[in-house]
């Protein structure tokens, strides 16, 4: 198995949200794996909606599960935390892969604050073109107002077609080897030139 990271690239909708110079909402401060650009909403209890990167070829991919990670902080004066529910969908429904709760996605910190959500399972015949038709809402709830930093989907996925590099290495059967140097074997064509 490996995975794919996608990250925010187009804005859908934003309503009352900003980027941190308060002009608006920019869907590349969510985008940029920096804990200095972000946005905000502005007023409690907003919502935006993003689409998400594509996966850049794993057509015949099966896709097995995902997981939403945000890096948010409290922000403002309203209410004693942060707290907002995910919703991922397509564009056909914004629920259509799952929702995660606001009891996931809550902080009490004005220091940015990383949370992984649990994984989310696919429902079988997911392909590469629903993949890329997701979308991500965010959703603040109970008057509360949050700064984030960060959004992304991380797909776990098992590669269609090869099975990525198979030869031994130093006396290792390739059929034990998952990874190598941290990357999945299924990901690796050749190891110092040899294939």
């Amino acid at each position: 198995m490996a995975t794919v990271i996608l990250r925010p690239d187009t804005e859908i909708s934003s309503g009352s949200w900003n980027n941190e110079s308060g002009s608006g909402f920019n869907v590349a401060k969510i985008n940029d794996s920096s804990n200095s650009t972000y946005v905000y909403n502005a007023s409690a209890n907003q919502s935006f909606r993003v689409s998400l990167d594509n996966t850049s070829g794993l057509t015949g991919a099966t896709f097995n599960n995902f997981v939403v990670t945000a890096i948010f902080q409290k922000h403002g004066g309203k209410g004693a935390d942060a707290s907002f529910e995910v919703n991922i969908g397509d564009s056909s429904s914004i629920t259509t892969f799952g929702s995660i709760s606001d009891t996931t996605f809550v902080t009490t910190s004005s220091s940015p604050t990383t949370i992984n959500a649990g994984s989310i399972n696919f429902a079988g015949g997911v392909s590469a073109s629903d993949i890329d038709d997701m979308r991500v809402e965010v959703v603040c709830t109970d008057s509360t107002q949050s700064r984030i930093f960060e959004l992304f989907v991380t797909i776990d996925y098992t590669s269609g077609g090869g099975s990525g590099y198979g030869n031994d290495i130093n006396s290792v059967a390739s059929s034990t080897i998952g990874k190598v140097n941290s990357v999945a074997t299924a990901n690796i064509n050749k190891i110092i030139g040899v294939s």
